[in-house]
């Protein structure tokens, strides 16, 4: 044999491992060690589709995408998505089946690499054969990796065939449990009876362990009622199963799922009448320990299934908007990063701006994407909390790794926006165009103007991720930087002859101190000033006027550092949101800058929403104390880093 030959069938041996390897632990994610546990669930009854949760411990569970729906139900008798069931094939893709409505003779099916774009939905007449069946409920799939194919189960009542437990039920339903197969879902076999032990029957799932098959159901019984979780077990995944055993969970459950985390089975089940969820665990399968009292799940949360995912497949689910600026550049190209900036698209106002606190990552269904364009035509277009700098920024990146032209566009929108914002001034609104009341005033609140002051200086300057934007707009973005520099320069406050720092915000057409919400008043910003300042560091040439805003600003700073002690939060069970926030004494605590001083007497100033002015953090309401921003060590690296690089520059 020669060498070439022998390395070949080398590689391709390796290869195959390789590829094998890669199935196995596509199938058992969680025999890598891997803690991402994940719960697929659905709300109410049903109409919003798939929920997913997400857990180390499997004890404590929060709920992703700000639990709004994943996929929205299209297909079946009533387009409903109820007990959803996800597993993750050997191919390492994920499928889902689900109950799509009280009565029917269907189920719901559907495939997505990622759990987050679905293939499209299929209703499978499984009980077509059966002309009386009422219902298909929870139908659960397993993969039978000795047979290589799917089993899908569910529960169905066919009026008069089990007639000893006719009355058994509610309603008149007595169900038993069937199943198909398929390894393709493409083509399905004839609907079977998959588990009947003399009694009416729903909610099986199946696991397996120790080499056995154990299915996990609910006795439906209601005269006399039972409606608790048995056991019953078989040497093949297709049965048959064996008796059922004593329950071992309280009567009036449903909903059983189950996982092993850490040696140990933990079975969850829907209390559906006490509206909560409930668990117990086993190492065993037959000696059991309730640990209800340690488990949060989702509010509202309803009967779903248990799987694991890999680390990629947690990430993208779990990706927040704030995190889509410190993306690594090949991100941008992604087919995560497209889904996100077609978010940001939808969200944009007809103004070309956009609205704020919104998490523009989130996975939206067609449902939740009508639902905003619906609102295309509000006036809560603002720059405060990052918007619209920030969305133009990400549009920018994806646009430029993509060349996908509507992102271009919409960010060419959002450009035009901000400089029809701009007043005559140089100064920028919180709101355009809803001017009424704060929104109005000239906004460094929250570093609102200069976000957009940076982004434009940025596209003036011609730096290369705003390139595409044409010379004309690169121009009238160096006009609205100078202007905006003229609107600091007249805006920094002057107390005793000399120049200070700035307000938050201020007086639209005087260009004095302006208050706004009802704590924040008229005062010297020990917080946003820094980054007025920052800006100011980064213009090339400074004039005489910049150099000394720049140096006055930094000897307030100076001036205005507290010494000696620190914030810290105490907890307190007592309180809302279980925690105070108090100052301490520190003698070694580093500097602390309040946010708010008060204009002349440079003391600082503290106020809750009765608009009273106070003197310590201590006076203020607990809401206020807690939920608000009112020291900052922010000035320390101005001070620190800044200040003395930007010195050095100028040659001082």
């Amino acid at each position: 044999m020669s060498r070439k030959r022998y390395f070949g069938i080398i590689a391709a041996l390796l290869l195959s491992f390789i590829a094998l390897d890669a199935r196995a632990q596509a199938q058992k994610p969680a025999e890598r060690g891997v803690a991402n546990y994940l719960f697929a669930y659905f709300k109410n009854n049903g109409e919003d589709g798939l929920h997913l949760a997400h857990s180390r411990d499997g004890l404590n569970w929060k709920a992703l995408n700000e639990d709004k729906p994943y996929l929205t139900p299209m297909v079946g008798s009533q387009k409903l998505m109820r007990d959803p069931c996800i597993i993750q094939g050997p191919d390492g893709m994920f499928h889902l089946v689900w109950t799509t409505g009280w009565r029917g003779q269907d189920i719901g099916v559907a495939h997505s690499k990622d759990l987050i774009n679905w293939s499209e939905q299929k209703a499978i007449p499984v009980m077509a054969l059966e002309p009386t069946a009422i219902n298909c409920w929870a139908p659960e799939i397993f993969y039978d990796d000795q047979q290589k194919q799917y089993l899908i189960f569910w529960a169905t009542t066919i009026p008069g065939r089990f007639p000893a437990t006719e009355s058994s039920g509610n309603n008149g339903l007595n169900h038993r449990i069937y199943y198909v197969t398929t390894k393709d879902f493409t083509t399905y076999s004839q609907a079977r009876l998959f588990y009947d032990d003399g009694f009416n029957v729903i909610d099986a799932t199946i696991v397996k362990s120790g080499g056995q098959y154990v299915m996990i159901l609910k006795d439906e019984a209601q005269n006399p009622v039972r409606k608790n979780l048995r056991i019953a077990v078989s040497d093949k995944a297709a049965g048959p199963y064996g008796k059922a055993s004593a329950p071992f969970t309280p009567d009036w459950v449903e909903g059983p799922a189950a996982i092993k985390v850490n040696h140990e089975w933990l079975v969850y089940f829907d209390l559906y009448r006490d509206k909560r969820y409930g668990a117990v665990k086993s190492g065993d399968l037959k000696n059991w320990e309730t640990v209800t009292d340690k488990l949060a799940m989702p509010a509202g949360a309803r009967h779903g299934t248990v799987f694991t995912v890999s680390d990629e497949v947690l990430s993208k689910l779990t990706i927040a908007w704030r995190d889509c600026l410190g993306q690594k550049p090949d991100w941008y190209a992604s087919a995560d990063a497209v889904r996100v900036a077609d978010n940001v698209l939808l969200y944009q106002r007809e103004s070309g701006g956009w609205p704020k606190n919104i998490d523009m990552a989130v996975v939206l269904s067609d449902q939740g994407k009508a639902e905003i364009v619906k609102q295309k035509g509000a006036d809560d277009s603002l720059i405060d909390n990052g918007a619209t700098y920030t969305q133009m920024a990400y549009l920018a990146r994806v646009f430029n790794a993509t060349k996908q032209s509507r992102f271009k566009e919409s960010f060419i929108k959002g450009f035009d926006y901000l400089l029809k914002a701009q007043y005559e001034n140089g100064g920028w609104p919180q709101y355009y165009p809803k001017l009424t009341g704060y929104y109005k005033r000239i906004t460094y609140n929250d570093d609102a103007m200069i976000g957009v002051m940076s982004l434009l200086r940025d596209i003036a300057r011609k730096d290369r991720a705003y390139s595409f934007v044409d010379e004309a707009r690169r121009a009238k973005a160096e006009q609205a930087v100078a202007k905006g520099i003229e609107c600091i320069l007249k805006t920094q406050v002057v107390v005793n002859g000399k120049l200070t720092v700035w307000c938050a915000q201020h007086d639209e057409v005087t260009l004095a101190p302006a208050p706004a919400r009802t704590y924040e008043h008229i005062s010297l910003s020990g917080s946003e000033s820094v980054g007025i300042v920052r800006f100011l560091m980064g213009i090339e040439r400074p004039d005489t006027r910049i150099v000394e805003a720049i140096e006055s600003a930094v000897a307030w700073f100076k001036q205005s550092k507290l010494a000696g002690i620190k914030v810290v939060e105490k907890r307190d069970a007592s309180l809302p949101n279980g925690f105070d926030r108090v100052v301490v004494e520190d003698a070694s605590a580093k500097p602390l800058w309040a946010r708010f001083y008060e204009i002349g007497a440079n003391r600082p100033i503290f106020s809750g929403r009765d608009s009273v002015i106070k003197n310590s953090l201590a006076e203020i309401e607990h809401e206020r104390r807690t939920g608000y921003g009112w020291y900052t060590s922010a000035p320390a690296g101005l001070l620190e880093k800044d200040y003395p690089v930007w010195r050095a520059k100028r040659g001082k």
